[in-house]
């Protein structure tokens, strides 16, 4: 499987009205009563995709690791002081539609789907949507991962368990992957999931590799940016979760 192409948006907490001017200038879709998660995401999306021929079966897969969380606060806060929930703060709480505007704004008619997780929710969508091209479910894959800022909830680090992860920014990172290889960034060789130290000692053996980014320190995405501008011509990205379990990837140019 091949990457083609890429896009990254991590910036610090930035309002929405900032994000909405630049999907403007490249999609007529009226998201003027959206959510900032849904902005971020389908601004994310276009851009790594513009002028790309997709193809008619193009699968989409967001993944993030609190969907519409800020959405949600907003409404509870407004609960709490017994004020009145207006539809759109209501609407805005379903994360679900998100693949959906996405796929509306490109005009395709291929699967979309939202994939949350506690942690590595990326690692474990791209799985997924690699599996889902190798049994021809899909033709091609547009895969980000998407989060706002969750700099306006008080204390949010005490939640949760990563606290290597830099929360307070706003996030949107996309990659467009097919099987073909021509003009391709790079390939995605293998993915080998484990379930402990010892099991993941036994993948590494495996591979000869030049360099190694833990999950910790780079997203996926960004571990392919400095790949693909590096000299290296392989590498190994792992992902790890609280438990010791994660995924390997093997990249190579």
């Amino acid at each position: 499987m091949y990457i083609h192409k890429k896009y990254l948006i991590n910036n610090k907490s930035t309002d929405i009205k900032e994000y909405k001017t630049l999907l403007k200038k490249i999609s007529g879709l009226n998201l003027r009563r959206s959510s900032k998660f849904n902005v971020l995401a389908i601004l994310g999306a276009l851009n790594c995709v513009d002028k790309k021929e997709l193809s008619g079966n193009t699968g989409i897969y967001v993944c993030s690791e609190f969907a519409s969380i800020v959405s949600v606060k907003k409404v509870l806060d407004d609960n709490e002081k017994n004020s009145m929930i207006m539809p759109f703060d209501f609407l805005n709480i379903n994360s679900n539609n998100v693949s959906f505007y996405i796929s509306q704004a490109l005009e395709s008619n291929g699967k979309n789907m939202l994939l949350t997780s506690d942690e590595l929710s990326f690692e474990k969508g791209l799985e997924l949507a690699l599996f889902e091209m190798e049994i021809n479910a899909v033709t091609d894959i547009i895969i980000g991962l998407v989060d706002e800022s969750l700099s306006n909830i008080n204390n949010y680090s005490r939640y949760l368990s990563n606290e290597n992860k830099n929360y307070d920014k706003d996030y949107s990172g996309w990659l467009y992957l097919s099987q073909e290889k021509i003009d391709a960034l790079c390939k995605i060789e293998f993915i080998k999931s484990f379930d402990s130290q010892k099991k993941l000692d036994e993948i590494i053996k495996m591979i000869d590799y030049d360099v190694f980014y833990e999950n910790c320190e780079f997203s996926f995405i960004e571990s392919i940016e400095n790949f693909i501008l590096g000299e290296n011509k392989k590498m190994i990205y792992i992902g790890v979760d609280k438990n010791d379990k994660g995924l390997v990837f093997f990249i190579s140019k």
